[in-house]
């Protein structure tokens, strides 16, 4: 089963299996703050760290794993440090990575050791960013490359960004390119793809239902982003992205029973090898008082599997004092099924292509929660000297956050974050 909540999307994202969760919830810490003026500067010379921490449970009754019925248990537990070191006032570099635990019970029956308990397996990732600014025509350039690993899948990515300034500082656009070369990993990691008998019960040696000979998936993605400050109080954003992938797109232990056989015929899921998702956002922050914000963001998105959604989200950070603040939030999605899609047992086996995978379904979704930070004007913690340097060490902020999530196909989950920040310089 394949984690429907947790990490990456920042603009150093690892892997595109995975939806944004983790970075959502700090969005005063990960994304630019509004202002309204602002010159390129030149790098710091300030060390800045970030820890982040979440906790995520989630439940339901539409596995796909199972054919679109049964348990969706599953936590995981996630780590992630972020680490940003300028080199000199224009060059820098950023590491980002961590580890990511969780336990599924559907995940299970992947193999035909089939047991009570839960599987529990872990995830590994890093990124490694370059960025150089040219700061006379106010520009930023950054290449990456980032690894991510787990125990049926790898995932090697690579990227590159341009942002470009004008009206000292007002108006910004970045583009950001970006490539994920993905591979399902079989049994001690061979090139070919074989599941178990139990997935198919009785003599199927006359067919090749359970071998898959091409495990790959390549993803490309291109974003540009228009940032422009209207006035003291307004601030709007713009994005387009296309994103391709071609390859094995289909979830090779998802299971699908059709309603024109037995169920001990079964078939695993079935998809087109190559689709195309165009997402297209807007996003509007106003200041309508000095301790308030309002964040609004819109997205439209549509793919060539016949999905077509629509987003909403409303943050209202509420500045309590000069070091804390609150920020309830809301997110609305809706979205139509995808062609490929239907229930168990609703498929006809002469269909070319199948799914009984419910994210691909048409569902509405509700997430709300509130997010915590506080922010002292000289922080935390501070200590001089450290490891006999002449640098000051100070943590910097922490940041909580908890959210629950609902949809219509009878799924929920719960998430709680922390996020610490640290400096040295």
């Amino acid at each position: 089963m394949r984690k429907a909540i947790i990490i990456l999307t920042l603009t150093t994202c690892i892997s595109a299996l995975y939806s944004q969760e983790l970075f959502d919830a700090f969005s005063d810490t990960t994304q630019n703050k509004l202002k309204s003026s602002y010159q390129m500067k030149a790098n710091s010379n300030e060390i800045e760290a970030n820890f982040l921490s979440s906790y995520y449970n989630q439940d339901g009754n539409n596995s796909p794993v199972t054919g679109g019925v049964g348990t969706e248990a599953l936590t995981d537990f996630a780590n992630v440090f972020i680490i940003n070191v300028p080199i000199d006032s224009v060059n820098a570099i950023s590491l980002f990575g961590g580890a990511d635990a969780y336990t599924s019970a559907s995940s299970d029956n992947i193999d035909s050791n089939v047991s009570s308990a839960s599987m529990n397996d872990t995830r590994g990732y890093g990124t490694l960013s370059y960025n150089r600014k040219n700061l006379k025509r106010s520009e930023t350039y950054g290449i990456r490359a980032g690894y991510s690993k787990e125990f049926d899948y790898q995932s090697f990515s690579t990227g590159f960004s341009y942002t470009k300034e004008w009206n000292e500082g007002n108006t910004e656009l970045n583009f950001t390119g970006q490539a994920f070369f993905d591979k399902w990993l079989g049994k001690e990691h061979s090139t070919e793809l074989i599941y178990p008998e139990m997935w198919f019960p009785g003599d199927l040696t006359s067919n090749n239902y359970q071998k898959i000979t091409n495990p790959n998936r390549n993803s490309y993605n291109a974003q540009l982003f228009l940032s422009q400050v209207l006035s003291t109080k307004l601030q709007i954003g713009v994005s387009a992205e296309i994103i391709y992938m071609s390859g094995l797109l289909s979830t090779p232990f998802h299971s699908v029973y059709f309603a024109d056989k037995e169920d001990f015929e079964m078939d695993i899921e079935r998809l087109p090898s190559s689709r195309l998702k165009i997402p297209f956002g807007v996003r509007l922050n106003y200041f309508p008082l000095d301790f308030l914000i309002l964040r609004s963001y819109y997205r439209y998105y549509t793919d060539d599997f016949g999905i077509n959604a629509h987003t909403f989200e409303f943050e209202t950070p509420v500045k309590i004092n000069s070091s804390f603040t609150v920020s309830p939030f809301y997110r609305y999605h809706t979205q139509t099924a995808s062609k490929y899609f239907a229930p168990k047992n609703v498929h006809l086996s002469s269909e070319t292509y199948y799914t009984s995978d419910y994210d691909l379904s048409g569902l509405n979704a509700h997430k709300y929660g509130i997010g915590f930070k506080y922010y002292p004007t000289f922080g935390l913690l501070r200590s001089q000297p450290i490891f006999n340097t002449h640098g000051v060490f100070m943590f910097k902020y922490i940041e909580l956050r908890t959210a629950i999530y609902k949809r219509s196909t009878d799924f929920s989950a719960y998430n709680i974050s922390i996020n610490l920040g640290f400096g040295f310089k």
